[in-house]
């Protein structure tokens, strides 16, 4: 089956902004935005920070609820049935929260009970996830000991374990060295082999690169590009190469007259000791012109390297800024949804905390 499994239509949402504790006005966050997830995809959303993903996210899974336009899952509004839909994501957020207390079985079974999975299925399908995502050796340890990594895992369980249509993650390579980026994509690429669409929020481009599918770019609330990544990787090979030299004897003047020349900028100069790294910007056909310019003018080249363009390139042509880059400085609030985090999470612990109490009674008796 193929077609649209999420749509975002038309999509408006604002906050209220404070400064000082009174109110100051309203920053739109989503403004019309719509776009379209098909099945099977692996889908990168991207923009820089406060574009407005986090805020589509948070639509999406529940935790907001947008001012105007439709979101709808296998063409059904999320909100004629919040439960429903909400069985059909899992979710893992950038932060994650899980309680110290509990080992990941007796998490995963806490988390089944919201889904009201009997306990069979949570014990077959939770030994199967901690198995898949190395957790099964630590399955009765208590979570509180548990590394960056181990955690993200675990939620990653947690949001697999009811089998989802839609799995989204915020930020899912924060704060995971190398080698737990390498094993989490290898668990992505192995879920959408077997069906599972995939919403990837990050703002690391080469990760969105490697994994994704297809890619939206969002900026000021707004859908600005979406495309195939085969669509972008055939428009990077058309814009200007990038080429490294390693040289010596380079100087300023040589730097002015490359400059100087159409189609040819110099980027980057990096000292490497007796000698130099230029990044240069070029068209192709220049490739020749550059080095017997340089050759001619005493410049000794040892190494010549062409650089692969990347989404990265794509998106800062499309944003004009960098993924890392702010828009605003005020406090951000929302009337219907302040603090609706820490109201979820203290939740959380007094019911968590409730059931080992009663635990530790029968055990008593």
């Amino acid at each position: 089956m193929s077609g649209s499994l999420l749509e975002i239509k038309d999509v408006q949402k604002d906050y209220r902004t404070y400064r000082f504790g009174r109110e100051t006005g309203r920053i739109n966050a989503l403004n019309k935005l719509s776009f379209s997830v098909d099945r099977g995809q692996v889908f990168g959303f991207l923009g820089p920070n406060g574009a407005g993903k986090t805020t589509t996210i948070e639509c999406i899974v529940g935790i907001l609820t947008c001012d105007e336009g439709n979101i709808l899952i296998n063409g059904k509004n999320i909100e004629e049935d919040r439960l429903h839909s909400k069985s059909k994501i899992g979710f893992l957020p950038e932060q994650v929260g899980l309680y110290g207390g509990l080992t990941p079985t007796e998490t995963l079974r806490y988390y089944g009970g919201f889904y009201e999975m009997d306990d069979k299925d949570i014990k077959t399908r939770g030994r199967d996830l901690l198995q898949k995502l190395g957790l099964d050796r630590d399955s009765e340890r208590q979570v509180r000991g548990f590394s960056l990594g181990m955690r993200k895992r675990l939620a990653l369980a947690v949001a697999l374990l009811h089998e989802p249509e839609i799995l989204i993650l915020d930020e899912p390579t924060s704060g995971l060295d190398p080698r737990g980026v390498k094993a989490l994509r290898a668990v992505l690429q192995e879920l959408n082999e077997k069906g599972l669409t995939i919403i990837l929020s990050s703002h690391v481009l080469s990760e969105i690169q490697e994994i994704c599918t297809h890619v939206g770019i969002i900026d000021k609330g707004k859908l600005i590009r979406q495309d195939a990544i085969a669509g972008i990787r055939e428009e990077v090979k058309k814009t200007a190469i990038k080429l490294s030299l390693r040289v010596k004897g380079f100087t300023d003047s040589n730097k002015k007259q490359l400059n100087k020349k159409r189609g040819v900028s110099v980027i980057e100069e990096t000292y490497l000791g007796k000698h130099t790294r230029v990044l240069l910007k070029l068209k192709e056909n220049l490739i020749p012109w550059v080095t017997d310019t340089l050759v001619s003018k005493g410049v000794k080249i040892f190494s010549i390297e062409p650089q692969t363009n990347s989404l990265e390139d794509v998106f800062l042509k499309e944003t004009g800024k960098g993924t890392n880059e702010e828009i605003e400085d005020e406090e951000i609030e929302d009337e219907k949804d302040k603090n609706v985090t820490n109201i979820i999470y203290n939740i959380y612990d007094s019911v968590i905390n409730r059931s080992i109490m009663g635990r530790e009674k029968e055990n008593k008796k």
